[in-house]
């Protein structure tokens, strides 16, 4: 094996196990299996260094073999390095790990373990880690993904796995992406995938917040709902975050739970001041119009092109999206969501599905040069997918809460919750 004569050696590997055991001999082999060279390197080891450069049959049969007679897989040497850290880097070895999988040896502690010896700075084994179950889920067609998730939901599971697995799926970050393996496990789980996930992550967050001290049920639920938030409210580097992948990927399922665990509310808690208790709001995300409030956090989102979820549902003329999305909202939030709040453009929701207002409003941004005149048409030909119906319930919803309004004795709707931008774009046109 050190010179990659894989075929010879697993040969002679089959024949020598063959001979001990038809002689009797089989503490022989665990002795020939456990054997190591003057470096601590094991036959894991010289397996692993073959498997740079081949992959096939014959290394497979020697893995499935030390496997089924639990040879250590995850041993270091005596430079600090496992045969498992040279599967996994610099890339995955993936017949030989799914190898580890379908035995189920394999568990995210020993991923993580591996993950280590590469790498001593947290940026980089969080980098390192959200590579891997990237690869796994592009290559690997999320073998592993499902493998360390299903592990984690087992009854015999405790609370460290559970935790290692959630810090797998939201916590490991890809450095050049920002990316994470929840963002693409979200667009290939199915129905029974995402809600083991989601389980998961609720009982996770219970398990957190236990081991903090609170005065009452509700600063507990109130202390979840702040460490859901940081789970599900994490963005990428283009701004964009898990709703935007589900929708993309046309999850509507998806994001309706994802949002359902999230409270339409400002969120606080009890904190002692001085010896008194004192009610203190929590900040949910800084940036946002309702830095306090989850749910809306995460809906009004904005990514680098200044659109939020909402936005993309009209680009895409998603209509069951747009109308789950904004399902839980308050009417003078839905009023202003759909009439007040813009993209970098200046375009909201009614102007995108109006083509009168859409042109306006993108005629006065390329005015103003916050839009580049071919972009503002780039714009304009993508708005011509959206359809009747979306502009049809959009104006619908828009009428229903101001005849809500009327019938309560008020000229107008009540203001929103969120915190508008100071210099609305809004055009004259659009605003009667």
């Amino acid at each position: 094996m050190a010179n990659n004569h894989v075929n010879e050696a697993s040969v002679i590997f089959q024949t020598i196990l063959a001979y001990w055991k038809d002689m009797g001999q089989e503490e022989r082999i665990f002795q020939y299996l456990n054997w190591e060279d003057k470096n601590g390197n094991g036959i894991w080891h010289y397996l692993a260094d073959t498997l740079r450069q081949h992959e096939g049959p014959a290394t497979l049969r020697i893995a499935r073999t030390l496997l089924s007679m639990d040879i250590d897989f995850s041993k270091r040497n005596k430079f600090g390095m496992s045969p498992l850290s040279k599967m996994l880097l610099p890339s995955p070895k993936w017949q030989s790990l799914n190898a580890l999988i379908q035995t189920k040896h394999l568990t995210i502690e020993n991923i993580e373990q591996a993950i280590v010896e590469r790498a001593k700075e947290e940026s980089l084994r969080n980098h390192l880690m959200s590579v891997v179950f990237s690869s796994d889920i592009d290559e690997n067609r999320g073998l592993l993904s499902q493998h360390v998730l299903k592990q984690a939901v087992q009854p015999q599971a405790d609370a460290k796995l559970r935790a290692a697995t959630c810090r797998l799926f939201f916590d490991y970050v890809d450095v050049e992406t920002g990316s994470t393996a929840f963002f693409r496990l979200i667009t290939i789980a199915n129905h029974a995938m995402f809600d083991d996930l989601m389980h998961l992550l609720m009982r996770n967050t219970a398990e957190t917040v236990a081991n903090i001290a609170v005065p009452d049920t509700a600063t507990r639920k109130g202390y979840a709902q702040v460490y859901l938030a940081k789970k599900l409210l994490r963005r990428d580097l283009k701004g964009e975050g898990v709703l935007f992948k589900a929708l993309r990927a046309g999850k509507h399922m998806h994001m309706r739970k994802i949002t359902s665990l999230l409270y339409n509310d400002i969120v606080a808690v009890k904190v002692a001041v001085r010896g008194d208790m004192v009610r203190k709001e929590m900040v949910i995300q800084k940036d946002s119009p309702a830095p306090c409030n989850p749910l809306l956090s995460l809906l009004l989102q904005r990514n680098g092109d200044g659109d939020s979820v909402l936005h993309h549902a009209v680009w895409r003329n998603d209509l069951p999206a747009l109308k789950g999305l904004i399902s839980g909202l308050a009417p003078n939030d839905v009023y202003a969501v759909i009439k007040s709040f813009p993209n970098h453009a200046g375009l909201t929701l009614l102007a995108m599905a109006t083509p009168a207002l859409a042109r306006t409003v993108l005629g006065r941004a390329v005015g103003a040069r916050l839009v580049a005149p071919q972009k503002a048409a780039m714009m304009l030909k993508a708005l011509s997918v959206v359809g009747d119906d979306v502009r049809d319930f959009l104006n619908a919803r828009v009428k229903e809460v101001e005849e809500l309004a009327e019938s309560v004795g008020r000229r107008e709707p009540l203001p929103p919750t969120f915190q508008l931008p100071k210099m609305s774009p809004i055009s004259s046109a659009e605003s009667h």
